[in-house]
């Protein structure tokens, strides 16, 4: 019996240090540099940029004629918050025409912090704690008992 538990035991200190490790996280994915290379600004449209690099990440909003490739590496120990380790974002700037007009890469070190603001909009209405949350939810239609009115799968 000490044989088995000194097993099992083993088992779990394994199974809970092997849980505590750093986990690379890749988020985004950037385009080759040699795919990069190829392209000539002054010449190349949008469309071919993009059937070259591939889709991108994000494309610019409010007249901003670009497009984006991002990619994000940080890293991560047990179910502690990530730690961002490399971050790189590529903008390919396009005028007017659609032609390949700038490229900039941008860093960890271009990054820019925005300080969420502390005030808080007022809406109207009424806090409800979370056990009449789940009262209130006791005899509504449509759970298991058929189509709710105006979910469009009413018969006509």
């Amino acid at each position: 019996m000490l044989k088995y538990s000194k097993i099992i035991f083993l088992f779990l200190f394994i199974n809970i240090i092997s849980s505590c490790i750093n986990k690379k996280i890749i988020n985004g994915q950037l385009p080759e540099k040699s795919l990069i290379k190829t392209l000539k600004v002054g010449k190349d449209k949008k469309d071919l940029v993009i059937s070259i690099l591939g889709s991108p990440t994000f494309r610019g909003q409010l007249n901003d004629n670009s497009i984006y490739y991002a990619e994000v590496i940080s890293e991560q120990f047990a179910f502690l918050d990530p730690d961002i380790k490399n971050q790189n974002v590529i903008q390919l700037e396009f005028d007017k025409d659609n032609t390949l007009k700038n490229v900039y890469l941008y860093g960890v070190s271009d990054k820019n912090e925005i300080v969420m603001s502390q005030r808080n909009t007022e809406t109207f209405g009424r806090e409800i704690s979370f056990l009449e949350q789940i009262i209130s939810n006791i005899g509504l239609p449509g759970l298991g008992r058929g189509p709710i009115i105006g979910s469009g799968k009413a018969d006509k």
